[in-house]
Formats: C-alpha cells, sequence, structure tokens
C-alpha cells in the first residue's frame, strides 16, 4: 500500500470517529432534555379502612376497627391474629400514601410479584402491583385506581422506589404489632382469673361491684381488683416468636401460671413458662386470643405483684352493700336466739314500736359503721379446721322487704394491742372469712353486742 493510500484512510477512518462521538454526545444530551414524570398515588391515610399485602411469602390482611378510629388489628394468612401499634400504621400508610411512581411509557413489569391494596372509607381501591426485578434501586410497578363504583379511573405504570416496597409485605407487617396484649379500657374489664401452682382465684364484675366467685363467694376489695386491672393490663409483650420452640424448652407445658382477662364479649389468656434468659429477666408465654396463639417473652418484673391468693382480693369491709340498704338490725345469741331486733325510722331506731335510747342508738349505727364502712385491719380465710375465739352474739341485716343483706358472727380477741373484733362471715363447706377491727369504735362495739346477746329473749 503506497503511503498515499495509507493518508486517506487515516483521514477517513479521522472523520468515521469525530462522527461516532458528535453523535453519542447528541444522544446524551437528548437523554438530559428529556422530561421525568412522576405521580402520586393518591389516597388520604385518614381514610384507608384496611390494607392488604399478598406475596408468595404470605400475606396479611390490616384492618382499622370499625368502632374506633385508631385502632387496628393484623390478620397473617399462617392464622396469626395481632393488634397492631396505630403509630406504625400511620407512618406506613403515610409513606405509601407519599410515594412517588416515575412514569414510564410502557408496561415495564410482565407478572406480579406480590400485590398491595388499599381501601378507603369512601370506597374506592388502589391496587399495586409489584414485580420481582430490581434496577437501579427501584423496583417496576403497576398502580390501578377504582372509584366507589368499581370502575377503573387511572391505571400508572412506571417504578417505585425499592426501599419502600419492600417496607411492604407480610414479614415486615409483623414488625408493626402492638407490645400491648389485653388491648382493652380498665372499664370494660369485667371478668379475670389467676391461677399459680394449687392456688386460683376468679373475680366477676357486677352491678354491685366486683366479687370473688371462685374458690369463694364473697365481695371483693374494689381498690385491689382495680390495682390487678392496671397490673394486667399494663404487661408488654418484650419480644414475638416467630420460630419453633418446643414446648419442654418454653416450659409451657407445665406452665408457672395462667391469666385471663375478659369483657363481656370475648377473653385473652397469657400461659407462663419458664425464663427466657440467662438472668431470668423475662419469661416465656404464650398468649391467646380470639383462637389464635402467639409466643412472645414478658417481662418478669410486671408479674411479681399478681398473686393468686383469693385472701388478696377480699374486701376490707365486712358488707358488701350501702348503709342505706339496711332497714332492720338483728342480735342473737350463742343460742341463735334473737335478743333484739331494731328498724330504722330515719335517724333513729324502733325496738318494738318504740324509740331507743341514745346509747342503743349510738350503738346500732357504729356496728353498721363498722361493718359497712370502716376497713378491718386484717382480712383471712379460714376453713372448718382453723379454730376461733368463742362466739359472743350473731348480727342479721336486712333489707326494707325483710330480706337477709348480711350474717355474721361476733368474736372477741385479747391480743397485745388491746381487745379485738372479730367478725365472721360464712361461706359454706365449712369455709369462713375473718375481718379483725380494733381501735374504741371496735371494743365499744364488742361490749355492746356481749350485753345485747345476754339480754332476756324478748317475748312476743
Amino acid at each position: 500500500m503506497s503511503i498515499r493510500t495509507l493518508l486517506i484512510w487515516i483521514i477517513i477512518a479521522g472523520m468515521l470517529g469525530g462522527a461516532a462521538v458528535f453523535v453519542r454526545q447528541k444522544h446524551i444530551a437528548a437523554l438530559g432534555e428529556q422530561e421525568v414524570v412522576w405521580v402520586g398515588l393518591e389516597f388520604d391515610p385518614a381514610g384507608v379502612i384496611s390494607l392488604s399485602v399478598e406475596g408468595e411469602g404470605g400475606s396479611v390482611e390490616i384492618q382499622r376497627d370499625a368502632d374506633s378510629i385508631d385502632q387496628w388489628r393484623g390478620a397473617w394468612s399462617n392464622g396469626a391474629s395481632w393488634g397492631l401499634a396505630s403509630n406504625r400504621v400511620r407512618a406506613g400508610l403515610r409513606s405509601l400514601a407519599t410515594a412517588r411512581v416515575r412514569l414510564s411509557d410502557e408496561a415495564v413489569m410482565n407478572s406480579p410479584d406480590r400485590t398491595t391494596t388499599v381501601r378507603s372509607r369512601d370506597g374506592s381501591i388502589i391496587t399495586l402491583s409489584i414485580g420481582s426485578d430490581r434496577l437501579g434501586g427501584r423496583v417496576p410497578v403497576r398502580v390501578e385506581q377504582r372509584d366507589e363504583s368499581g370502575a377503573i379511573e387511572r391505571v400508572v405504570d412506571g417504578w417505585l422506589d425499592t426501599a419502600l416496597v419492600d417496607s411492604f409485605t407480610s414479614d415486615v407487617v409483623l414488625g408493626w404489632r402492638d407490645d400491648r396484649l389485653f388491648d382493652m379500657a380498665a372499664s370494660s374489664v369485667s371478668q379475670l382469673r389467676l391461677s399459680a401452682d394449687k392456688h386460683a382465684v376468679s373475680l366477676l364484675r357486677t352491678p354491685n361491684g366486683w366479687v370473688i366467685d371462685d374458690p369463694i363467694e364473697v365481695h371483693a376489695n374494689r381498690e385491689k381488683v382495680d390495682e390487678l386491672v392496671r397490673s394486667l393490663l399494663s404487661v408488654q409483650a418484650q419480644r414475638f416468636i416467630d420460630e419453633e420452640i418446643d414446648e419442654a424448652t418454653s416450659g409451657l407445658s407445665k406452665p408457672l401460671a395462667r391469666i385471663m382477662v375478659g369483657d363481656e364479649a370475648s377473653g385473652s389468656s397469657l400461659t407462663i413458662g419458664t425464663r427466657a434468659d440467662i438472668n431470668a429477666d423475662t419469661l416465656y408465654a404464650r398468649f391467646e386470643q380470639g383462637g389464635h396463639s402467639t409466643l412472645i417473652t414478658v417481662s418478669t418484673d410486671a408479674l411479681t405483684k399478681l398473686t393468686a391468693y383469693p385472701d388478696a382480693y377480699v374486701s376490707k369491709t365486712a358488707g358488701g352493700f350501702g348503709l342505706t340498704s339496711v332497714r332492720s338490725v338483728r342480735v342473737l345469741g350463742r343460742d341463735d336466739v334473737m335478743k333484739l331486733d331494731a328498724v330504722r325510722n330515719g335517724a333513729t331506731w324502733l325496738i318494738a314500736d318504740q324509740e331507743v335510747d341514745t346509747l342503743t342508738n349510738e350503738s346500732i349505727d357504729r356496728l353498721l359503721s363498722i361493718l359497712l364502712l370502716q376497713p378491718a385491719f386484717g382480712v383471712r380465710l379460714v376453713d372448718a379446721s382453723f379454730e376461733l375465739p368463742k362466739i359472743i352474739a350473731g348480727v342479721e341485716l336486712l333489707d326494707a322487704n325483710g330480706a337477709p343483706l348480711g350474717e355474721y358472727d361476733i368474736a372477741l380477741e385479747q391480743a397485745a394491742d388491746g381487745l379485738r373484733l372479730l367478725v365472721i362471715g360464712d361461706l359454706g363447706d365449712g369455709r369462713r372469712v375473718v375481718w379483725g377491727y380494733r381501735g374504741d369504735d371496735a371494743q365499744a362495739t364488742g361490749t355492746w353486742l356481749t350485753i345485747a346477746a345476754s339480754r332476756p329473749t324478748p317475748k312476743n
């Protein structure tokens, strides 16, 4: 090849290379000038009533409570069901509502890997179909929006941020679960049961207040039960355990305790197992509600104040009714023969239709004050084998219809701090509850009852 021919080829190659660079730069410039269009999903988070996430790894349906604007519950395809923390649901809905899709001129997703559906109170539905590809931090999506009649209003194809999409999966929503267990108002709690070892107690809310209905039947200490309710409602899940753990490891095959909390419609239970960490700061527990069971851990400290001893919940007042309910007071001797029958007449008392003297009037009022108003210094449940001091009198309280309100045996006990008045209620099956009173009122009442029970039997 001659030198002239070589030079000609070099000149042609240079011209072609320059043209290629020019064309590439022109293409890059054109891409830079191309307008990128973004659109939002266009829904109001406050109006959402449900959010469902479906995929091969499982699904979850998130429902807003119909009676409360800010309570949510998640139901997973594996049967699990749990209340969700409202702040976490709100944050998730806000992030989805403010998300922006980068539009594409053509469909960029062949088949969806999973779908997310948002349903609003006005009947509109947004379905977000999500692809499996990951390109440059984005994932292909198709957005289909329907109005309240079900008609399609808009279909959008494009790309959405991968991090946002991955924050809406069945597994991730598990992290939205509320730490609270017994998710109810204290005023709605109407039944409780605690059992541990050989001890158990059931409590029931009635129109007249809390009562113990098992293993004994007696009115309960309202302050003590209210404290128990507050303690139970404050128990939280320290950790959710979604992996399989056998009952031998969790200790749930031989639980330490069981707790049930319920309202008028339903109940939830918590079964306590063995320690979940080396320091025993937490315990394994199984929470059951609505037929679903969840394994969790709970704080040991949250359970230390709970007791299944019935004695702890017996009222410190002997009578479980109001002072105004009492129309008549009867005092019985040790032979169960009536010695005194006083009937209320306004602010005074009548015996055989005659007003009693001032001392007797004050003594009856003081007796009722001790039985119905003054808290005992101690309360104890005893069985038939427990030896009590000698009974000095019996007291019966009746309402306006003559129906019995309460029946008590009265005894006196000498102690280091003086004379004590013991009020004894029969619970049946040989079991009795003993209220102890001390002080001037107790001593004066004991003296008056001793005298009244020794009176001659009134003649008809």
